[in-house]
């Protein structure tokens, strides 16, 4: 076989794989969650330990202006966000849906009509900074994955300078990549999709939004931001 020919293969096999991954290391996850405190740091990331079993590896609680995060490596093709939220009932712990803003790879779980779905996937287009990949149902349950701009440097492999810089200064997709689309002008933290503006979307059409997976490949962040929403002032 010619060395062309066995690279293609190689390749062939890695992007088949159900668990990705490269040369670069496991995927990583960065989620903010609210409740955490220095005190309770640790029983924080036993928790995600346990909802996410031997999958999840390097398991760390880091700051950011004023909010904590969770930044992990998967040994998996996806995160259900609902397995951390079953992990977290009943505890101080949770994942601030309401200021949540996404970056990288993201599978909707939507509950909508067959009528209403076409309507649904052009209004997902239409937002901002947001690429429709694909579509399909799967036992009733419409799967949408999207795509936001790629993630900035302090949440890659390395965290030691995490938090060292304002969520406020960073820039998503100011490299084009074949992982995420690149922004023009590359998005700043508010200019991320809300995790709340999706589901406002999904439920203009009459459907529901039951779940949320990150998408994981090869090893790219993929996660979000607490942002927290505009109040509008009385007037």
């Amino acid at each position: 076989m010619s060395a062309k020919l066995l690279l293609s293969a190689v390749a062939a096999v890695l992007l088949l794989s159900p668990v990705p991954l490269l040369a670069g290391g496991l995927p990583r996850v960065c989620l903010p969650i609210d409740g955490v405190t220095a005190d309770n740091a640790g029983a924080c990331a036993k928790l995600i330990g346990t909802a996410l079993g031997d999958k999840a590896e390097k398991i760390e609680l880091r700051e950011n202006d004023k909010r904590w995060y969770a930044l992990f490596a998967v040994n998996a093709a996806e995160v259900d966000l609902g397995k951390l939220d079953a992990a977290f009932k009943g505890g101080p712990f949770s994942i601030p849906r309401d200021d949540l803003r996404l970056f990288g790879r993201v599978v909707l779980e939507v509950e909508i009509g067959a009528a209403s779905e076409q309507k649904l996937i052009t209004d997902l287009k239409a937002t901002k900074n947001l690429t429709i990949e694909e579509s399909k149902r799967d036992k009733g349950v419409l799967l949408v994955t999207v795509v936001a701009p790629s993630y900035p440097r302090q949440v890659g492999r390395e965290t030691e300078d995490f938090g060292k810089v304002s969520f406020e200064k960073e820039r998503f997709g100011a490299v084009k990549s074949d992982f995420a689309p690149q922004a023009d002008p590359p998005a700043a933290p508010r200019d991320l999709p809300s995790y709340a503006g999706l589901r406002a979307v999904v439920e203009k059409h009459d459907g529901s939004l039951k779940g949320m997976r990150l998408k994981l490949l090869g090893c790219h962040v993929q996660g979000g931001l607490a942002v927290p929403t505009a109040v509008a002032k009385p007037k």
